[in-house]
């Protein structure tokens, strides 16, 4: 027990004269790039020699993260992705304390301590939704639904894709026959051509007046997105979106990042926030790590109609309004 104890004292007075440093890890930005600030004291005591602007980080259990660092004209910082990369892995965000020890050529050793003050001796085993850390891996959990959603959501776009094309068919045929028809009028009597004419040009214009119509309707229903200067999408919760929530295409061309990022989403009362990884695909963009508990802790029914505002470039406020018996089984049928 001594042996162990001496060890353990050895260790700590090896690792207090190499260089440090520490952070807390609150539900803040995390990605900010103070947050991935070096001091200026540890910058200032090491070598030239050391320096790089590369750098390894390495956990307890043999996991590295590789990153690169940048300068602006005050301080040393992180790169974002690489960054980003280390707290998503971790699930970091819960008021962990993290030290990071180096030990040569830019490699540093992180201990990372939980908020209860325990040291993370293995990695976070990522848990499903019904676990109290919401932010583990969630999205993994729900991939198999993602995943069915999308299949269904191909074969509905290919038989919409048949079904145009067959109308298009139609449409040209249909043309065709107009065509052959006010020839034949034409070469009946020049005034029945003249009326033909007429005909065909009132029904381009109609045709034009509806188009405009259309693109009015459209630009009005845009707009509505946009409600005094803030963005915000609509969206009744379903059964699914009690695990995750997609974002509506239009919203995310116009108002998110084409990488996955995490998200703050707000209680309009103060009452609470949450983190939430907005995970970016090519098919389309999830709610997920962090979104059940969100929905578990705000809470979300089924039924419920949300409104979404983006009041800062990562921070939504999310509003809510209470459905009827009959529309929560009509949502509960998903």
């Amino acid at each position: 027990m001594g042996r162990r104890r001496n060890i353990g004292f050895d260790k700590i007075i090896e690792e207090r004269k190499m260089l440090s440093f520490f952070k807390i890890f609150q539900s803040s930005d995390l990605s900010s790039e103070c947050m991935r600030a070096f001091s200026y004291s540890f910058i200032s005591r090491l070598s030239r020699k050391d320096f790089s602007y590369k750098m390894v980080i390495r956990a307890q259990w043999g996991k590295t993260w590789h990153l690169e660092i940048s300068k602006n004209p005050r301080y040393y910082y992180i790169e974002r992705r690489g960054w980003d990369q280390f707290v998503s892995d971790n699930a970091l965000g819960e008021n962990e304390f993290i030290t990071f020890t180096h030990r040569g050529n830019m490699v540093f050793h992180v201990n990372i301590y939980e908020q209860n003050g325990v040291e993370m001796l293995t990695p976070r085993k990522f848990q499903t939704m019904d676990s109290s850390s919401g932010i583990k891996k969630e999205g993994e959990s729900s991939f198999k639904d993602v995943k069915k959603e999308e299949e269904t959501d191909e074969s509905a776009g290919r038989a919409e894709f048949v079904v145009r094309k067959r109308k298009t068919e139609e449409s040209k045929s249909s043309k065709k026959k107009m065509e052959r028809k006010k020839v034949k009028n034409g070469v009946e009597t020049g005034e029945s051509s003249r009326r033909s004419e007429l005909k065909a040009r009132k029904k381009k214009a109609e045709g034009y007046n509806t188009s405009k119509k259309k693109k009015k309707s459209k630009s009005k229903s845009k707009s509505k997105e946009v409600l005094n200067g803030v963005p915000e999408f609509k969206i009744t919760i379903r059964k699914s979106y009690l695990k995750f929530l997609a974002i509506p295409k239009h919203f995310v061309d116009d108002h998110i990042p084409n990488k996955s990022k995490f998200f703050t989403v707000r209680h309009p009362n103060g009452i609470g926030s949450w983190k939430v990884l907005c995970l970016v695909r090519e098919i389309r963009t999830i709610f997920s790590g962090g979104y059940s508990k969100l929905a578990r802790e705000y809470p979300l029914m089924v039924g419920d109609k949300c409104t979404f505002k983006l009041i800062k470039p990562f921070e939504f406020v999310l509003l809510t309004s209470k459905k009827t018996r009959d529309e929560i089984d009509h949502y509960m049928i998903d």
